[in-house]
């Protein structure tokens, strides 16, 4: 009897695997243009996902966004669009389907609209509507067939979106709330699907919120936008959420078994993206040395005529330093205060014309821009701690958009127009090196932190052209 229900149990678990299928999804996000660093980049990108694809398959390659802006790479001229070299290594990648971030909206609307069209793999979205009720991007989902398995995928961009860009950017759409772009076409994305996957750029808490208002007809969801890192299995109401960090650190990979449209085994993890082996024969590495070449020489190009030497200093501010602090609030107007750390600034730049190179070199870190709130007592507690930086050297200063920071710490701290109000909060503009330093830097820990993803370097050589560019 022991033998015959032992038989039974066998047959029974080899018809459930016989049922089952098997999918690797891979995956990346915010990955802003990373083509080359010694933690990243195109080419070990390539390097891995050709190894994960090799060790499973069926596999579905997903980008959740901001695949644009974030180094020079991306302000590159290619086929007839600027950011299309971008598109280009993403065609070469393989990728099976993207959802567009805000940093695809960064130029125009008509250069957003540009990339939708250039690209040879999809943009989905479901809630980014054109005035004619069509989806902005290729389409608003896609059904992938990998092996036995249809695949929906749902495209999703974050609904802010007009405050994450310039709002003539992006005034032409309609921006549908997240529930209610999906509402509209789960039913028929479900009777094409076995698995539906929603694809996002919209934030880990706002992926985590939306995920307790939807049913078990959505399986998954690959986000962006948060610079999230989930490096294990994480579910919210059932639903597994996924996230790769940012810039190409890493590629994230999650296997599956799928039967009867439900997941019955999951695993994920995050690969770090070292670089290959020599041996490595890669089949992007000409393309990018084309084009790397060709960046070369756009960055010999001259972006201005300095009025004066930007000189480095850690420990006290610089004609430079200052110009920098104060053209990084021109460049973020909504913030009321900008902060620069002196340690970021690292070349001296001759009163001349000044080149990208001297740029690059001047700012050579990839720092991005962030956004906080704090008080005025927070600020005024920043200063007396930078004085007695100033005074101690134990690191470098920081240099403030305010000509007060360097005044006595009992006297009249002027912020713009007026004299701060300790009780007051107020929005400061900064990169992310201070906000993960902020107890060396600020005394006091930020609060509604906007990680832009932009890269203070850009920000700066767009005002370096605005204010000091050639006639």
């Amino acid at each position: 009897m022991k033998k015959t229900t032992l038989f039974i149990t066998s047959l029974s678990l080899l018809f459930l695997a016989a049922c089952s299928s098997n999918l690797r999804i891979l995956h990346t996000n915010d990955t802003h243009a990373a083509y080359q660093h010694k933690d990243g980049g195109y080419l070990a990108l390539e390097y891995h996902l050709q190894e994960a694809r090799t060790e499973k398959s069926p596999n579905l390659y997903l980008d959740a966004g901001d695949m644009q802006t974030g180094s020079i790479f991306s302000s590159l001229n290619y086929d007839s669009v600027q950011g299309g070299a971008v598109l280009e290594v993403f065609k070469r990648l393989d990728l099976d389907a993207a959802t567009p971030g805000n940093h695809e909206f960064d130029v125009s609307y008509d250069h957003a609209k540009a990339l939708m069209a250039k690209a040879e793999f999809p943009f989905y979205s479901a809630n980014l509507l054109d005035a004619d009720g069509s989806s902005f991007a290729t389409a608003p989902y896609g059904i992938f067939q990998k092996g036995k398995l249809k695949i929906g995928v749902i495209g999703l961009t974050i609904a802010s979106l007009p405050e994450k860009v310039k709002p003539e950017n992006v005034a032409p759409i309609t921006i549908l709330p997240y529930k209610e772009a999906i509402d509209r076409i789960i039913a028929e994305v479900d009777a094409k699907s076995d698995l539906i996957i929603l694809l996002t750029h919209n934030g880990w808490e706002a992926d985590s919120l939306l995920a307790t208002q939807l049913d078990n007809r959505i399986d998954m969801i690959v986000g962006g936008h948060s610079h999230t890192s989930i490096t294990e299995p994480t579910q919210v109401n059932g639903i597994y959420i996924l996230s790769a960090g940012s810039h190409l650190r890493y590629l994230g990979i999650a296997d599956l078994k799928v039967r009867k449209d439900r997941i019955t085994k999951f695993s994920s993890y995050l690969q770090p993206l070292s670089q290959p082996p020599e041996e490595y024969v890669s089949e992007l590495k000409p393309f990018l040395e084309q084009t790397i070449g060709e960046l070369e020489k756009s960055l010999s190009k001259v972006a201005g005529t300095l009025p004066y030497d930007f000189k480095v200093d850690k420990f006290k501010p610089t004609e430079g330093s200052i110009w920098v602090a104060n053209a990084l609030l021109k460049e973020y107007p909504q913030a009321e205060i900008a902060m620069i750390n002196n340690g970021g600034l690292r070349k001296l730049l001759p009163a001349g014309p000044v080149t990208l190179k001297d740029l690059h070199e001047y700012i050579p870190f990839g720092n991005t821009v962030a956004l906080f709130s704090c008080t005025g007592q927070d600020i005024l507690s920043a200063q007396a701690r930078n004085l007695r930086i100033a005074q101690d050297k134990p690191y470098d200063i920081m240099t403030v958009s305010s000509p007060s920071w360097f005044s006595e710490a009992n006297s009249a701290f002027i912020i713009g127009e007026g004299e701060l109000n300790p009780k007051r909060t107020y929005r400061v503009v900064t990169h992310d090196y201070i906000i993960s330093q902020w107890d060396k830097y600020l005394d006091f820990m930020p609060q509604d932190i906007d990680e832009t993803g932009d890269l203070f370097l850009d920000a700066i050589i767009r005002q370096v052209r605005r204010q000091f560019g050639n006639p």
